[in-house]
């Protein structure tokens, strides 16, 4: 499981979904990771993709959660010339969206 999967699942209350699509167009594959979870704030956004940053301390700790997930996941969308956005609405969950170029 990739690190967006894990994170929608553990951000997602017992009930919630998690849904993840690939996609395709002539020049990139999206992989789409949409959950119905807690979601994440406008001020957060900004640094979610930085090593060691946990949105919840208290909550991440009890998860095992170190802060590298998303700053990995990143990382390697970057060294494929891709890239990995984030939509969110606290409450209502959040959509991650990876864009990776197709090779022809």
């Amino acid at each position: 499981m990739s690190p967006l999967e894990i994170n929608g699942i553990q951000a997602t209350p017992s009930g919630g979904q998690v849904t993840v699509v690939l996609e395709s167009s002539d020049r990139y594959a999206f992989i789409v990771v949409q959950d119905t979870g807690i979601g994440i704030a406008p001020e957060e956004r900004s640094r979610i993709f930085n090593r060691f940053y946990r949105i919840n301390q208290n909550r991440s700790r009890a998860s095992g959660g170190s802060g590298l997930g998303l700053a990995l996941a990143s990382a390697i969308a970057s060294s494929h010339k891709g890239s990995i956005q984030v939509q969110s609405q606290l409450n209502k969950g959040s959509i991650f969206t990876v864009k990776l170029p197709l090779q022809h």
